[in-house]
């Protein structure tokens, strides 16, 4: 499953312009970090695949996939918020699952290179819903 879904990302990526290089902190009940990149799939429409480590205590192994898709309203200049709504892919020490990720995110342009944004996220997984909130920055490419 998690090998047709990595399958499935990377061939809609390939016919998609990569925008931006992202890094992220995950503020949740326990502190993460994330990597990732957005790909403009449409004027409007980006995919926005990345990778979160979470520092969950001593012994555990957290991480997730997100596979989120982004519709972008222009709110002001240089200012624009979107909704989310993707598939995440779990992993913990014993627990591996598939679920669903909702949310809604904003992002300030601060130069034409460089930004900053804040998520939402509802992440829905059998055995596993959490909410948090993200901070990061991105560098257009």
């Amino acid at each position: 499953m998690f090998v047709t879904l990595m399958l499935c990302i990377m061939t809609i990526a390939a016919s998609a312009q990569l925008k931006t290089v992202d890094v992220k902190a995950d503020l949740r009940g326990d502190f993460g970090l994330g990597a990732g990149v957005t790909f403009g799939l449409l004027e409007k429409l980006d995919l926005a695949p990345r990778f979160n480590y979470y520092f969950a205590g001593e012994g555990a192994n957290l991480f997730t996939i997100d596979a989120d898709v982004h519709y972008n309203f222009d709110v002001a200049d240089k200012f624009k918020v979107y909704p989310i709504a993707g598939l995440v892919y779990l992993h913990a020490t014993d627990f591996n699952k598939i679920g669903v990720n909702l949310g809604v995110g904003g992002q300030y342009q601060i130069t034409d290179k460089f930004g900053a944004f804040v998520e939402a996220k509802y992440q829905w997984v059998d055995g596993w819903d959490d909410t948090y909130f993200s901070l990061g920055v991105n560098i257009g490419i």
